[in-house]
């Protein structure tokens, strides 16, 4: 059982072993996550003003490009639609607000949390109001079978 484990590990890392099967979602549900996720990954990867530190920062924009790209990839009509109501209005939002922070008990000073920052972002009225956009924009292509 070890054994198996062990050698599963490398197999999963070098894509020799298929992932987990894909849900179908409904359509609305999938171009949501689509929109949310757009949104999240574009944050993540637009953090470097917010005083995080370099290895952070680094790795959070990785990985929100990371997101992005897969999230391209599984997209369906123009996104770039999408992105021209969308972006603005996060861009904006970042700029304006300040970084979340938690307080570190360990110090009793703060800690950055920008994966906090950035969900906290998408309910704010004019991030809302794009995303709505957003999705409107690619509601039809979402439809299609």
């Amino acid at each position: 059982m070890v054994a198996a484990a062990l050698l599963a590990a490398p197999l999963t890392l070098s894509g020799c072993i298929a992932p987990p099967a894909r849900v179908n979602a409904p359509a609305a549900v999938l171009l949501d996550s689509h929109i949310t996720g757009f949104a999240m990954s574009y944050c993540l990867s637009s953090l470097g003003e917010k005083g995080l530190p370099e290895a952070d920062e680094r790795v959070l924009r990785e990985q929100g490009n990371r997101w992005g790209q897969v999230l391209a990839e599984h997209s369906r009509g123009d996104i770039s639609s999408a992105f021209d109501v969308l972006l603005p209005a996060l861009d904006t939002a970042i700029a304006v607000t300040p970084m979340a922070q938690v307080r570190d008990d360990a110090t009793g000073g703060t800690l950055p949390a920008p994966v906090f920052y950035c969900d906290d972002l998408l309910r704010y009225p004019t991030v809302m109001r794009a995303m709505a956009q957003a999705r409107r924009r690619l509601a039809a292509a979402y439809a299609e079978n």
